[in-house]
Formats: structure tokens, sequence, C-alpha cells
């Protein structure tokens, strides 16, 4: 039942129900079934009005769910009435299908969807704390805090946020006069008000009520994707923004730049998505939609657009440019902390693809493996390319890159790694690995200061696998992952080049809508004075100058408060004072 369009209840007519490849015929078809019914072939085929129960030995479809339920109270109460008095000893298969006996298997997979939703969502937010230690690590030790803050604020405020209104921008339908839907932004599930509607009878409920909008395990991983696009940008302002600028700055991205784009290509109502509901939606549709399967251009590419405005308009750090324009090395203060944010990364990353399968159900659990190892691949790909051109540019292996190769091959092949077979996965690895060192290089030339290169990463990453997303396809895979009426990529007979037409179009609105938003949003705070902090703020550090000490204690007593180190040193100078006045 669930769908990246995270609508729960979509009609089975609809492109959202298509997604998966066509079902084989279920093991339960051939199971015995009660005079008078006909055994299932399939989940599709089990009655919407009824509920299919299982067990070891038989398969009993009731004609309604209120029989279900008299039949759920006349279940034998212990394991002897299940078996009979002449069933002799009970065996293992016994026990088990006793205790399954009262299971129905539409309950079963509703289950197991939502709880696989759940740890792939815990398993993103694991990325905030590669995030965290990647940022950390690379930035100078006087600003080690305040970047450790803001990514956790990130999450903080991030929830409040994405549950006030940017989930309602992003997932949400009609508009607020209670008119139709619309293909640029949703307007309904503000703060969850109204948020329950009664169980409809044909559907499958754990409860008689639901959420109206989504599930909850759907809310949760969606915040947990918004934290990540929020927190690309601190990594390209770091050391130098205020923290005013960083909360307001912040809160647009994640509760109004960010929820527009996810409308237009994952919601059913996006004038983009591929997983558009013609029942639900009105206005323009941009036919077939864009392939952007775990966010290669809904995710990275908003952050990474964002950054390079932000980057430029903030300017660079004090120092990192000479006066003759030569970037001047800034190395990370705790190598350390950099690798170990990048496994952080990579292992929850499995998370933020796998994930996107939304389910395991209806065989959806084969499209995971396969993308758990798609990703595998790309990040090894990234990795062994970046590294390789690391030596050929500079002469030496270098940790940085090796990381920021890995990412980018991450990034990358968000957008294909459903569609495309292993061996493209680590192709567009190691591309998006080149892509993103050189665009890295790229930056620099332009007097750009982004300290984490998060431009490259993200927006280099997140085009170029857009790109892939129309180019790597295979019928097969698209089939499985989307639907039949999905274009394959361009690089396979009889797929044509429409899907990677759509695809360059969905990148190119991406940036447009983001860097104006960023040059607005950015430009604004700088007029006002709020954006930078003052070069003496920036010489002592944002811990210092924000924070109130330093991240790491430089005292030999353990003291550690800038406040105390301060008014101990007044104290020592006004006691030599004393003694020398005395003297005199």
């Amino acid at each position: 039942p669930l769908c990246r369009c995270r609508q729960a209840r979509a009609p089975s007519t609809s492109r959202t129900s298509e997604r998966a490849a066509p079902e084989a015929p279920s093991p339960l078809a051939h199971a015995p079934a009660e005079a008078g019914n006909q055994a299932p072939r399939n989940r599709r085929d089990q009655s919407v009005a009824g509920v299919t129960r299982v067990t070891f030995f038989q398969t009993t479809a009731t004609t309604s769910k209120q029989e279900a339920g008299k039949m759920a109270l006349s279940e034998p109460t212990s394991l002897g009435d299940a078996l009979g008095s002449d069933a002799g000893p009970p065996s293992l298969g016994d026990a088990v299908g006793a205790a399954a006996a009262t299971v129905s298997m539409d309950e079963f997979s509703l289950v197991v969807d939502h709880l696989w939703l759940l740890i792939c969502a815990f398993l993103v937010f694991i990325m905030q704390a590669g995030f965290a230690m990647l940022e950390v690590g690379t930035v100078r030790s006087k600003n080690a805090k305040n970047l450790m803050i803001k990514n956790i604020m990130d999450l903080a405020a991030g929830a409040f946020v994405w549950w006030g209104f940017g989930f309602a921008f992003a997932y949400g339908g009609g508009d607020y006069s209670g008119g139709p839907s619309n293909g640029f932004i949703g307007a309904q599930g503000f703060f969850f008000i109204k948020g329950y509607e009664p169980c409809d009878s044909s559907e499958t409920c754990l409860f008689p009520i639901q959420p109206k909008y989504d599930s909850y395990a759907g809310w949760l991983f969606q915040w947990a994707f918004a934290a990540t696009a929020t927190t690309i940008v601190s990594g390209a302002v770091a050391e130098r923004c205020s923290f005013l600028g960083y909360v307001i700055y912040a809160i647009f991205i994640t509760g109004f730049i960010y929820p527009v784009v996810v409308h237009w290509i994952w919601s059913p109502y996006g004038w983009l998505s591929a997983f558009r509901d013609p029942e639900i939606a009105s206005g323009v549709w941009v036919s077939p939609g864009v392939i952007d399967f775990a966010g290669s251009g809904v995710v990275h590419m908003v952050g990474g657009s964002i950054s390079l405005v932000a980057a430029a308009i903030l300017g660079p750090r004090i120092g990192r440019f000479d006066a003759t324009g030569k970037m001047v090395s800034m190395v990370p203060h705790n190598s350390a902390f950099v690798g170990l944010g990048t496994l952080l990364l990579w292992f929850g990353w499995f998370g933020f693809n796998s994930g996107s399968t939304l389910a395991l159900s209806a065989k959806f659990i084969l499209l995971a493996e396969k993308v758990a190892v798609g990703t595998t691949l790309a990040a090894s790909g990234g990795g062994i390319a970046a590294i390789c051109m690391c030596f050929v540019k500079d002469g030496y292996l270098d940790l940085p890159h090796l990381c920021n190769g890995i990412l980018g091959g991450l990034v990358a092949v968000c957008s294909a790694v459903a569609v495309s077979e292993p061996w493209a996965c680590w192709v567009i690895g190691f591309l998006g690995g080149c892509v993103e060192f050189w665009m890295a290089v790229a930056v620099q030339k332009m007097k750009v200061d982004d300290p984490l290169d998060a431009t490259a990463v993200h927006l280099g990453g997140g085009f170029f696998g857009l790109i892939c997303g129309g180019l790597f396809g295979t019928r097969l895979n698209t089939d499985a992952a989307y639907s039949e009426d999905q274009p394959c990529g361009a690089f396979f007979p009889g797929c044509g080049g429409q899907q990677l037409g759509v695809n360059i179009l969905g990148g190119v609105m991406i940036m447009i809508w983001c860097m104006g938003m960023a040059a607005i949003v950015f430009g604004s705070m700088k007029l006002a004075g709020i954006l930078r902090i003052s070069q003496k703020e920036e010489h002592i550090g944002l811990d210092v100058s924000y924070h109130g000490s330093a991240a790491y204690d430089d005292t030999l007593d353990g003291s550690g408060s800038h406040k105390y180190r301060q008014h101990a040193k007044q104290a020592i100078q006004e006691a030599i004072e004393e003694g020398d006045e005395q003297q005199a």
C-alpha cells in the first residue's frame, strides 16, 4: 500500500499502483480452499471486502471483515483445541500454524512495510552524524563546536518546520480554498491538523482510523531526507556564516524551497512526477515524469544549488586566497573525523537508497536488495576514480579527495539505482567521482570558497545522476521499479531519448528554482547585515565568539571555559601591575 507518492490510498488504477512489475502467481494459489470459494491467485486478487487467513495448512477466504472478526472470536483458545484431541503430539509447524491462523496476509505485509520504512528512516537519521563528523573534521578546530551545533539544530528545528508546513507543501493536495490540487505546491496537512480519517472498508487497516495524508513512518522518512538537504548547505558556508543567518536559511530550505521540489517530482500531484495520479491531480504534467528514485535531483541538487549561491554571496574565508588570487590550503584539523563521517554516510545511504522502495512486500524486497548492491558499487567506483584523479593531479593520495569521491558516486547513483544493472551503477559511481573531483577544481578557480566541496559533490554529482537516470535504465528494471508505461534509458534499443530529455528538464528547473530562491534569501540577509560574522569573530573563531568556549580544552587545569581563562589572565595581569607599583 506504500508508494513513492506517499498516498497509501491511491486507487488501484493509478500510475502509483503500477510501480511494481506484474506479480507472478502466489504459492497461495495452489492451497486448498473451502467449498464455494476460489483460492486467491495473488495479493491483488484477494477480496477487497474480505480477509485472507493464512496457516501452514490452509487458506480460508471470508466474505467480509465482520465475518472475519466473528471467526477471530471463535478461534481455538489453546494449542490443544487448535489441533484437536486426535491430533497427536504437536509439532513446531502445528504451533506456528495455529498462532498464525488469525493473521491476514495483507495485515502482515502492511506491518512489514511500515517496519521497513521506520528502520530506513533511522538509517537516514544516522547520516546526520556522518555529516557532523565530516564537517567538524574538515573545518579548523576553532569552529568545530559551531558546526556540531548546526548539524544537531538541523534535526531539532527541521522537525518542527517539517511538521508545521514543510510536509504539507511537499505532499498535501488541494489548495487553501478547498479547490483542486496543483502541480507546484501542496496545501493540506499542516501540523497534522485534522490528520485522521476512518479506515475505508475497502482497505487493509490495523486500526479503525488512520492518518489522512500519509503514514507516520512515511512522515519520519521524509523528515530525515529534508534534514539532509539542509545540512548540505551548512558545509558550504562553514566558518563565516552567522548563527542567525543559519537559522533563517534553514527554515526557508526545510519549510519551502525543498518541499516545492519534492511536490514537483515525488508527489502524486507534481507536474514533473513519474507517480502522478490522474484521478486526483490537475494541471500541467510533463509526461512521463522524472526518474529520480532516491533524490539525485530532489535532495542533492537542491542542497548543491543553494550551496553554490550561498558560498558566492557570503564570500571566502579570511586568508583563503592570497593577494594574487591563488588558493591557500586550509588543512582539516581532524582527518579521522573526516574518514569516520564518510563511513557513517555510506552506512546511512543504504537506508537512503534501499528505503526508497518504501516497501518490502509485493517483491519489493528483491528491488531493495539490488539497490543496496548498486549503492555499494557506486561508492566503490567513486572512491577509486577520485583517488586516481588526486594522484594524477597532485602526485599523492589524500583522504578528503577519496571521501568526496565516494560521496560523489553515491549522490550520482541515487537517480538510476533502481532502474540500472549493477555494472551500470559502478560506472555511474566512477564517472560521478570524476565529475565531483574536477568540478571542485572549477569552483576553486571561480574563487568560490566551499570548505566541504558541497557544490561539487551534490550539485555536480546530482545533475550527472539525473542524466544517468535517463541513460542507464533497462526495460526490465524500469518495469519493476516504476511501470511498463515509464520509458527506459536512451542507451538501450527501443527506449528512445524521452526519459533523458525529461530528466534534464527536471535538473534545469531544480537549479533555476533553488538558485533563484537562494539568491533572494541570502542576498536579503547580506543587505540586512546579518549574514556574515565580523572579521574579529572570524579570527577568534565561532566557538568562542558565539558559544562561550572552544570545542577542545587546551588548558592544563581542565577549566576549558573561555570566560574563566579571560578572568584568570586579567587577575594575573592586575597582580603583576600591583606588584610593580609597590616596588616603585
